[in-house]
């Protein structure tokens, strides 16, 4: 699903799944997004067993589970908290990690990016990312979304602080990605 050059551009396209493209759907995304988190979390935990090494079949299904999470929130970010976006930027460390979304008729999008060589990846234990940074980030989400549904009623200013959490949780995946691709070592 997710392309990766030689020198880091970033390349991904598809089409929403019906079974969770419709309006109506919007609670079955939330909550695949949580079962896909804690079911990504099992199969890791599970491919550690007692030899705590990660072979490339499990790097593989790992990246799997994240692309999975990644096209969940790409649709809850196009369906339900900002319709208007044609195309997004994400940036991070003052544009040495860019990312760009696009979105066309019918649930098509388009992911790009670069990475380029000056920005400083996170050379980081899977588990620990897991346990802290990628484990906080989805609580906030679902926490920033629940503050902001406590009156029934989502705002503006309120769905531009769910897509901003949401774009964070991107990027953070796609770095994974990346750094489970080429950095990962067999461990």
């Amino acid at each position: 699903m997710i392309e990766i050059t030689n020198d880091f551009q970033i390349k991904s396209y598809g089409r929403f799944p019906e079974v969770l493209s419709e309006q109506a759907q919007f609670k079955d995304r939330m909550v695949e997004v949580s079962k896909l988190y804690k079911a990504m979390g099992e199969s890791y935990l599970q491919h550690l067993g007692d030899d705590a090494k990660i072979s490339g079949l499990e790097k593989k299904e790992l990246n799997e589970y994240l692309e999975n999470i990644l096209l969940v929130l790409v649709m809850l970010r196009k369906l339900d908290f900002s319709q208007i976006d044609e195309e997004v930027y994400i940036r991070k460390d003052r544009g040495l990690f860019e990312l760009r979304l696009r979105f066309g008729e019918g649930g098509i999008w388009e992911l790009t990016g670069v990475i380029r060589p000056e920005y400083k990846m996170k050379h980081r234990v899977f588990r620990e990312w897991f346990n802290t940074d990628f484990s906080n980030d989805i609580k906030t989400f679902y926490a920033v979304y629940g503050n902001a549904g406590l009156d029934k009623t989502i705002s503006p200013e309120e769905k531009i602080q769910i897509t901003k959490q949401i774009d964070r949780i991107i990027a953070e995946i796609i770095e994974m990605i990346v750094f489970i691709e080429r950095f990962m070592l067999f461990q």
